[in-house]
């Protein structure tokens, strides 16, 4: 069945009854647009305000939930009183603080040694980069100029395998290597629902496949939203990331109490 586009009746009729939102966004490919340089995405101005508007609220959480390093993603956002949350969930802030899944730490000594190895065996994969992400590792090859990604993801599952505790897995241009935990962004959004009151409502936004964990956990009061074409558990979807800020406006102005015709995205 296709996944229908969210559109201002479909938030509307979703968040009518809902005392107040959780608000849980991946980062890229949602909140910014995928780039070739992992470096280079920021939030775009758009969904920088739309976000602005909604952790102005007091019925309203936001969290930021992506893949990247805890360390990396908060001043790419920079948005006071948002929860961010890092590495999948592995990291995640309390009361300001970074804290880390203990299962996660526990293996950053077997992870720094795959770290080395794949490292040593990519590096004639011209264009293939490896990030150390603190508690996992992500090996990006959306720029390599000869290596396809068959050939990296055996490369990093012939070191990966020997190791217990460690386990890799598939992203948009990426391999992963991260601690066998169960552990994921599905997770991390029940830990965040338990921090909001029952009457509240939860949104989650995401593009990528580890967001499926996320979509799979909603509720019947919830919602969640694709980005992209792709096949997905989300309740709906918008075509594109540029899509993304239009539908965040508009979260803000149901709570706000707008019509649909007030509702601007300048």
């Amino acid at each position: 069945m296709t996944t229908p586009v969210a559109d201002a009746n479909s938030v509307d009729r979703r968040l009518g009854g809902a005392d107040g939102l959780l608000v849980a966004l991946d980062f890229d490919g949602t909140l910014a647009p995928i780039e070739d340089d992992p470096d280079a995405p920021e939030i775009t101005p758009a969904n920088r305000r739309a976000v602005e508007r909604l952790v102005s609220r007091p019925d309203t959480l936001v969290a930021v939930v992506s893949g990247r390093q805890l360390a990396d993603l908060r001043p790419r956002v920079g948005i006071e009183g948002v929860r961010y949350v890092g590495n999948h969930g592995l990291e995640y802030t309390v009361d300001g603080e970074r804290a880390v899944h203990p299962e996660a730490e526990a293996r950053t000594d077997d992870l720094r040694a795959a770290r080395e190895e794949i490292t040593a065996r990519l590096a004639d994969m011209e264009g293939v980069h490896v990030e150390d992400k603190a508690v996992t590792l992500t090996v990006h090859y959306r720029r390599a100029r000869t290596a396809s990604p068959g050939d990296v993801a055996a490369v990093v599952d012939d070191v990966v395998d020997p190791i217990e505790g460690l386990e890799t897995g598939s992203g948009k241009m990426i391999v992963e290597v991260k601690p066998t935990v169960d552990w994921h962004k599905g997770a991390i959004v029940e830990r965040l629902r338990d921090e909001v009151p029952e009457s509240w409502g939860t949104v989650y936004v995401g593009d990528d496949t580890t967001d499926e964990d996320a979509f799979e956990v909603l509720g019947a009061g919830d919602f969640g939203v694709a980005v992209g074409e792709h096949a997905t558990a989300a309740d709906y979807r918008v075509p594109t990331q540029s899509a993304v800020s239009e539908l965040l406006t508009r979260l803000a102005g149901v709570l706000d109490g707008e019509t649909p015709d007030e509702v601007s995205t300048e």
